[in-house]
Order: structure tokens, then sequence, then C-alpha cells
């Protein structure tokens, strides 16, 4: 009992100083723990309100994007001699004699993005997406897989429009792209590599690029938000959550990476909401007609105009009886604002003028002899007859060709089958660049930037329609030789 006492008066005392050295122990680890300052928590609360901000932004955008995929039947030319293939390599002369080659036909998966931008199912995505797709489908963040159509489609501008057939759809407000800021914060949302619905972050690096030769109209907002394969067509968005751009495309270093380097371009949401509505509409853009001809300004046209830098488009001439001569335009005039936006170059007020809805007033500042003049424009939707067969026949002139309609007796004579269309070429200037492409007296151009042309008609329409058209890819028949070349035009 003795010793059974003093053991447990050893054990209160071990256990006592187990207490007051846990306690000790506590303190000194309390004691050692950093603790922010006030102003550091002040700062990270409004680091965690502003990483809030995100992830509510994507919580309203993500619904609205979706998961593009699409099948293209491609052909593809096999040898039936396979000497034909070193023949290829080396020339026509390698090898055994050429023979005719079979057809084959295989079925391409591509992917990209788009943005519900309507309740009745319209998508806002890219044309090198969807343009040339044989199918389309769509799948939604809820996980529904549906059949699209396409509406339409601009190679110019790299905008198209898709629609699908679905209920309780979540749609995407389009912001304001001229109120955005270089500096603001934005959102990319896509499916890079097939990651579906994924959400990055940057700023808008600039606005109004142009000049890289990518596509026709060019006016993007750059951004250092990651853009990715699989993001073309999806939108970027403001913290607002409102959809500012369309992802199109990025910059690829000379490595060849094909990944985000930080810089990744976006069509203003302003351009596409009115290529969208001319492509619902209409299937295809709405020519807006002023009736200038125009150039950018180099510094020394500057000075001479008396502006400090070389940024606005220069009226060279006013055509008469145009919405410009209307609305006051003048030869010499430097036009340096148009609506909302401020002018860098022609190719910008070309494009700012092709967007433009026609009978809509537009207010226009020029620079003229020093002076600031406030105009207000109201574009037509079409240029006249004489400015349109104009342009088509210097078009023409330029190449060295000369056309006809395509008649039944025509068609017989030259030995062209039933379902042969085009419009013929009646002569060729020997050397100019029509004969060196390999035109010749009766050959048939069947397409141009991918428009059927059945007669001189629709070739002058197709030629001379645009202003803004820098570039032709036209389609011609030689016999039952198919050619096609890509023309460009200063």
């Amino acid at each position: 009992m003795h010793h059974t006492a003093i053991g447990r008066g050893y054990l209160i005392l071990i256990v006592l100083a187990a207490a007051v050295l846990g306690a000790t122990f506590g303190d000194t680890v309390s004691a050692a723990t950093p603790r922010l300052t006030r102003e550091e928590e002040a700062a990270l609360r409004d680091t965690r309100t502003f990483s809030l901000a995100f992830s509510g932004v994507a919580k309203i955008i993500r619904p609205t994007v979706v998961n593009i995929k699409v099948e293209r039947r491609v052909a593809v030319q096999g040898f039936n001699n396979p000497m034909e293939f070193f023949s290829d390599l080396f020339g026509p002369g390698f090898g055994m004699p050429r023979s005719p080659r079979s057809l084959s036909h295989q079925t391409q998966i591509g992917q990209g993005s788009g943005v519900i931008v309507d309740a009745k199912g319209y998508i806002l995505t890219n044309n090198h997406v969807v343009g040339d797709a044989d199918a389309i489908r769509v799948i939604l963040l809820d996980g529904r897989e549906l059949p699209a159509e396409l509406i339409g489609a601009d190679p110019g501008s790299d905008v198209a429009v898709i629609k699908i057939n679905a209920d309780n759809l979540t749609v995407a407000t389009l912001g304001d792209s001229d109120a955005i800021e270089v500096g603001e914060w934005v959102l990319a949302v896509g499916n890079p590599f097939g990651l579906d619905f994924t959400v990055t972050s940057g700023i808008i690096s600039a606005r109004g690029r142009s000049g890289m030769n990518i596509l026709e109209m060019e006016d993007f907002i750059q951004t250092d938000a990651a853009i990715n394969p699989g993001n073309s067509g999806g939108p970027l968005v403001n913290l607002k959550g409102e959809v500012i751009g369309i992802n199109t495309f990025i910059y690829s270093n000379a490595s060849g990476n094909s990944g985000s380097v930080g810089v990744g371009f976006a069509i203003p949401s302003n351009m596409a909401r009115s290529i969208m509505q001319s492509l619902i509409s209409h299937k295809q853009i709405t020519s807006s007609y002023l009736g200038v001809e125009s150039q950018s300004l180099s510094q020394e046209l500057a000075n001479a105009f008396g502006l400090q830098s070389p940024k606005g488009a220069l009226v060279q001439a006013v055509t008469k009886d145009s919405p410009a001569e209307k609305a006051g335009l003048r030869r010499g005039d430097v036009v340096v604002r148009w609506g909302k936006r401020d002018i860098t170059d022609d190719q910008q007020f070309r494009n700012l003028v092709t967007i433009t809805t026609p009978g809509q007033p537009v207010d226009v500042e020029v620079i003229r002899e020093g002076r600031t003049v406030l105009l207000r424009v109201v574009l037509d939707t079409s240029a006249p007859d004489a400015v349109i067969e104009g342009r088509s026949d210097r078009f023409l002139q330029n190449l060295g060709i000369q056309v006809t309609d395509l008649t039944a007796e025509l068609r017989d004579a030259i030995g062209y089958d039933a379902a042969a269309f085009g419009v013929l070429v009646t002569a060729v200037e020997r050397g100019s660049p029509a004969h060196q492409m390999g035109f010749r007296q009766g050959s048939l151009i069947m397409t141009v930037n991918d428009t059927e042309v059945r007669s001189q008609q629709d070739l002058r329409t197709v030629l001379g329609s645009s202003e803004r058209i820098k570039t032709y890819t036209i389609v011609w028949r030689n016999g039952d030789f198919l050619r096609r070349v890509t023309l460009s035009v200063n």
C-alpha cells in the first residue's frame, strides 16, 4: 500500500510536469508563428476578392461556351504508276510516262470552340473551324451533344455562325469592344488541346492590331491570356462577364512552337456582331458603300498635313453622288475618327466602313487644312454598277484577259459538257499575268473566292463590289483540267 501511494505520487508529478512542459512548448510554437501585418491582411482580402471576381465570371461564361467537333471529307490523289511519285519529286522527265491518278476520300476530324449568343441556338465561332465542314456537332457544358447547321461563314473576317436546336440554353452577353482599354483584365474560355471548357486569364495587350496578313479584315484585340489550338472560336470576356472578342489565332515563334507564347488575337465583338447579323439575314456580308479612295499616311504625308503622327486615312478621291460626297467628305481630308474608334491606318478605316450597317448614321472626324471638321455619314448598301464595273474591268485589264458569257452554242462549239459553267475567256494577252498562270482562250472561270460565277455580271460583282478585298482565289478550267490560283491585289 505504501509503495502504491508513493507510485501514485510520482505519477501525479509526472502528469503535472508534462502539462507544464506542454503549455510552455505550446506557447513557444505560438510565439514563433509569423503573423501578417494589418496592411498585408487587407491586401490578402483584396486578392481573395479579386479571385472571387474571376471565379464569378467563369461561372457566368462557361455554360455559354461549346465544344465544336467537325468532320471534313478530303480527296486524296493516288499514283497508278509507282514511278510517278518520283516524277512529282524530280520533275515530269523522271521515271515512266504519267497515267491517270485514282482519287480516294478520307475523313479528317477537327475541333474548336464557340459561344452561344442567342436563345434560338445561334453560336459564334471561326470560319476556319467550321467553314468547310461536312458535319458539325456541338457539345454543351451539361453534356448534351447536338448536330449543328452552318448558317454562314466569312473567310475575310474569319467569323462564322452555326445553329443548334435545343432548349434551356445559357446565352452570353456581347459587350462593346470599342469601350475596352489596354491593361484591362480578361478571361479566355475554350477547349485547348481537347481539354474541355478551360479558363485562362490575362490582360488586353493592344487594340486595333492589323497588318498581320492573315485575313482581309484585321482589327484584332491582342491579349496575353493563354490561347492554344482548340481555343479558336471561344470567347474573350471582360470582368463583367461580357464577350468582347472571339479568339481566332495565336502568334507562333520561329521554333515552331504551336502553343501559347503570350501573344493571342481575338476578333472584336462589335465586328463579330455586325458580321453575324449579316450572315444570319443574308447568308453573306452585306456590302457597305462609302465612295472614297483612300490610303494610309506616311510620316512625310503627316508632316505635310500638319499632323503629329501618321495616323488616319487620307482621302484621295470622292465618288460623285456617293454617301461620302453627300456627307461633305473632300479629297485631301484625313479621317482620324470613325464613330467611337480612332483611325490608325487605311486598312482599319476600310474594315470599319465594311462592318458599319448601311443606313446607320456615323459621326466622322476629319482633319481639313489643319482644322478639325465633324461630319455625319450614312452608308448605302452597295456601290453603283458603274463603280463595280470600273473596278472589275481594271482588274481584268491588269490580269490580261477578256471574257464573255458561256452560251450553249459556245459551250458545244468548244466541246464542254452540258454541266459546264463559268465565264468564258475569249482572249489572253501574251506575256500577261494571266498567260503566265496558264489562262488560255477557251478557259472557264468557275469560282472567285468560293463564289460561283455564271455570267459576266457575276464576275463583275465579286471582283468589284468590295474595296477591302486584297486577294482573289480563282478556280478555272482548261478543257478537263481544273486549276486554282490566289492573286494579291495592290
